[in-house]
Parts: structure tokens; C-alpha cells; sequence
């Protein structure tokens, strides 16, 4: 993993950009609660492709006098990045909860099995969105999920990191919830400068996702991939399925990597 720059909370950051784009940043905790029911018509063939002239290149520079030091300011602004389900492609909706407790981020524990437990000290904001594209009776949905945490330091955002390339050694088969599971887990880091110029770190790992339907193992692709940027990590999982329609699930990925990348970019960079 490359070395962290000391992280800097010297202001407090400007609201008004993070509200805009977060449609309301005084929206309850858990996102409304909106319901998965499939949208008719058929399902979108593939996501949007990610718009590469907003692709962020080279070392990220956070401006020290735009990052957020309070846990609303940094709820604003994970808020503001974090992919809703319309943003994803057509025909996406928002599962239910539609945004996690913003209170609690994910923890893999002792046994292999993700939980959502309260912020540690030195995170000051952790959101996650989760939204489905189904595919139609019988052939499942492709399940994604965008998640960006606001850390007080740079130091903790890059041990986070550190901290996901260990648990895929240590669970190469981790439990998501009841009934599902993700096998056959392989991860590599990607610092800046070895294979990516986008972020000042990063982590992509893949597997194969199991979920039990009426006593048999429906397996699919699974995806995740997670950045980070000064004190922010942004963090994007894809649990796909085969078949005609669904969409690829590394396309799915980039799309919403590449526009969470570039938004935080936007509200956070260094300004000329």
C-alpha cells in the first residue's frame, strides 16, 4: 500500500455544493425506505458507459479548507457522492432500505459475516446506497451498491484499505446475510502509479456470489472495488448475474467508480 499524507481539517466546508447534488442533504437517515417492486419493460442491456474526460488523472490534492471536519459536513458530502439508483442506468430501483444507517459502516468479523456496527472514532460519516436492476421472473436482478466513507485522517482511509486487502486473505468466503455468500474471493492492490493514475490508492477484488433459492445455489459475479482519495474512500460492489440482458458487471462498476471518482474530485480538489 503506498504511505499516507497527513490529512489536514483546517476549515469547515462550504454546504451548498454537497446539498445540491445530494437532492437535500436534511433527507431522513435511511433513505425512505423506497420499495424493489421491478419496473416494466424490459431491462436496460447495459449500464451507461463512464464519461472518460471526467476521469480524474494523477495524485488526488485535497484542498484543506474544503474538507468536511464535523459529521454533518462529512454526511453531506458522502451523500453527494454516493451513486442513487436512477444514476446507475434505466430500470434501476432502490432496494429496501434504499441507504444504510449513515450512524454505522461495514464490518467483517471474526467469523466471516458482514455487519453494520457504529462509527469508530476517526470516521466521521459512512453511507451506503443499495439499488437492483431485475431482469424479469425467474432470472434474478444484478444488486450494486455504492459506498463512500469520510475519514478524519488520510492515515485512516489508507489503513481501511490495508485493512480490505488482509480480510480477503483471511475470508476468501465471507456470509453478506442469510442465504447469501461470496466464494472464491481474490484481491490486489493497485497504489498510484502501479496500474492506475485515478486515486492515490486502490483495491479491486473479485468472486463469485452464492445465494440459495428454494434449496439450490444460484451463483453470479461479484465485483468490488474500492478507492481512495485523501481522507475518502469510495467503494462500489456488484453482484451480477448471466444470462441475455443482464449487464456486464465490470461496466457497472467503472460507471459508477469513474462519476463517484469525478464528483469527488469536483468538491474537494484543489481549486486553480
Amino acid at each position: 500500500m503506498t504511505t499516507a499524507r497527513p490529512g489536514a481539517l483546517r476549515a469547515a466546508a462550504p454546504l451548498l455544493a454537497f446539498c445540491v447534488l445530494a437532492a437535500g442533504c436534511s433527507a431522513a437517515p435511511d433513505g425512505g425506505g423506497e420499495s424493489a417492486s421491478p419496473s416494466k419493460g424490459s431491462p436496460s442491456a447495459k449500464a451507461p458507459e463512464p464519461s472518460r474526460s471526467t476521469e480524474p488523472e494523477g495524485a488526488f490534492a485535497a484542498d484543506p479548507d474544503r474538507l468536511p471536519r464535523t459529521r454533518a459536513e462529512a454526511l453531506a458530502l458522502a451523500r453527494a457522492v454516493a451513486f442513487r439508483p436512477e444514476e446507475w442506468g434505466a430500470d434501476f430501483v432502490a432496494l429496501a432500505p434504499g441507504e444504510s444507517d449513515p450512524g454505522t459502516w461495514a464490518v467483517l468479523d471474526d467469523d466471516c459475516r458482514w455487519s453494520r456496527e457504529p462509527l469508530p472514532d476517526g470516521v466521521l460519516a459512512a453511507v451506503s446506497r443499495y439499488s437492483e436492476l431485475p431482469l424479469g421472473e425467474g432470472r434474478g436482478a444484478v444488486r450494486v451498491t455504492a459506498a463512500v466513507t469520510v475519514h478524519t485522517t488520510e492515515a485512516g482511509a489508507d489503513t481501511r484499505l490495508s485493512t480490505t486487502l488482509e480480510e480477503a486473505m483471511r475470508c476468501p468466503e465471507q456470509e453478506i446475510r442469510a442465504g447469501e455468500r461470496i466464494t472464491e474471493l481474490n484481491s490486489v492492490g493497485r497504489p498510484a502509479g502501479q496500474g492506475q493514475n485515478y486515486a492515490d490508492d486502490s483495491v479491486f477484488e473479485m468472486g463469485t456470489h452464492v445465494r440459495s433459492v428454494d434449496g439450490r445455489a444460484l451463483t453470479s459475479p461479484y465485483h468490488w472495488t474500492v478507492d481512495r482519495l485523501g481522507p475518502v474512500t469510495i467503494a462500489v460492489s456488484v453482484r451480477g448475474t448471466t444470462g441475455e440482458g443482464s449487464p456486464e458487471a465490470t461496466s457497472v462498476s467503472s460507471h459508477g467508480t469513474v462519476t463517484m471518482r469525478s464528483r469527488l474530485v469536483d468538491l474537494l480538489g484543489e481549486t486553480s
